[in-house]
């Protein structure tokens, strides 16, 4: 019998961590308060590892050798978005090492929340790609580390190449009239904003001026007639696409399998405008904020680190690891289905720049305000 426990379905693959969220609120239980694993007696003591993360980042082939010194899994809880994990830890949360986006590290770090990392202490860091080591955004003014990138990819659109009439890929697909009523895109005003931005031209997408933001609502207006929704799940657009009513979607790399492996014909795009790089990992938690030692600390990261942890993530989740030694564990055929067959020049790219506040603000109201047809 397949289970409708929530939690099992997260475990076997059948529901990701944005519906996992929903189902949770919807039975007036919080993310961050579910703990899975570390129910050992090390976790009684209070001195098991602290791992706030988004849910489906808990499985054990993630941090097997972590389990093999410690005989237990660390104490995981789960945040729903970067916002309400930053809020948490601010009110209190006690937590040592936690999982966000590069975007979020600079914020972090100035609200006191993280430190810097001892990477002298990493027993893989000199085996991980070049350009994620040395991403300025998430350095100190003196150099050091405040951030481990683990997972990375990029966003763009999975289109069913039978259903849909291009000459050249583009991200005007999702702007496309003559697909009204099966496009669909991700809810979320940053990428949102950032990809109408990209449409008319504009390459100063983290600060946009009033005036471009002026175009970016018509052009978003009239996407909002053109959509069959808004998805905040990423299973809720693929259900939708292998059930026929959509032909386009804004998707992250995963969703290619998922979809393909329905034996639909489908293609994971390479806008001209170019995709949307991202990377998250991990950060360390101000000292006053950790419940454990920095061995046990140090002991977890390298476990993620790992390269085994790494082909785990591309093989499961076609994500991109960060440890290059990861992709020579992984088949080649595999590889290619996840877009990463040479991940040297996709990080040669760059990642999107944070969003500064005074533009991040804007954006959010401006994509608020389109939705409601303000």
């Amino acid at each position: 019998m397949v289970s409708r426990d929530p939690v099992d379905q997260l475990l076997s693959g059948r529901m990701d961590r944005r519906t996992l969220h929903k189902t949770m609120s919807a039975l007036g239980l919080s993310l961050a308060a579910t703990s899975l694993g570390g129910q050992g007696a090390s976790a009684q003591d209070g001195n098991e590892v602290e791992y706030f993360t988004w849910a489906g980042y808990e499985l054990p082939e993630f941090h097997q050798a972590y389990i093999d010194k410690h005989g237990v899994s660390p104490d995981i809880s789960y945040f729903s978005g970067t916002s309400e994990a930053k809020s948490k830890i601010l009110a209190g949360f006690q937590v040592d090492v936690i999982h966000p986006c590069s975007g979020s590290v600079t914020e972090w770090y100035a609200a006191g929340i993280i430190e810097p990392i001892d990477t002298s202490r990493l027993k893989y860091w000199g085996d991980y790609f070049e350009p994620l080591r040395n991403i300025s955004s998430t350095k100190t003014p003196n150099g050091e580390s405040l951030f481990i990138p683990w997972d990375w990819g990029n966003s763009s659109i999975l289109y069913r190449t039978d259903l849909v009439d291009i000459e050249e890929e583009s991200w005007g697909l999702l702007f496309d009239e003559r697909y009204k009523g099966r496009l669909a895109t991700y809810d979320a005003p940053q990428p949102g904003v950032q990809v109408a931005a990209q449409v008319l031209g504009f390459t100063n997408l983290d600060s946009l001026n009033d005036q471009q933001l002026a175009e970016i609502r018509v052009l978003l207006e009239k996407q909002r007639e053109l959509l069959r929704f808004y998805w905040e799940s990423q299973s809720e657009a693929g259900q939708a696409m292998v059930n026929g009513e959509l032909v386009a979607t804004y998707a992250w790399n995963d969703l290619y399998k998922t979809v393909s492996d329905q034996g639909l014909p489908v293609k994971y795009m390479a806008p001209k405008e170019g995709a949307r790089n991202w990377v998250c990992g991990f950060v360390l938690a101000n000292q006053e904020s950790r419940t454990a030692s920095d061995e046990k600390i140090y002991d977890f990261l390298d476990a993620m680190m790992s390269a085994e942890a790494g082909a785990y993530l591309i093989d499961a989740y076609s994500y991109g690891a960060s440890n290059e030694k990861s992709f020579d564990m992984v088949p080649a055929e595999r590889i290619a289905e996840t877009g990463l067959s040479d991940p040297e020049a996709f990080l040669a790219k760059g990642i999107l720049a944070p969003i500064p506040p005074e533009f991040d603000e804007k954006y959010i109201l401006l994509w608020e305000e389109v939705k409601l047809g303000m």
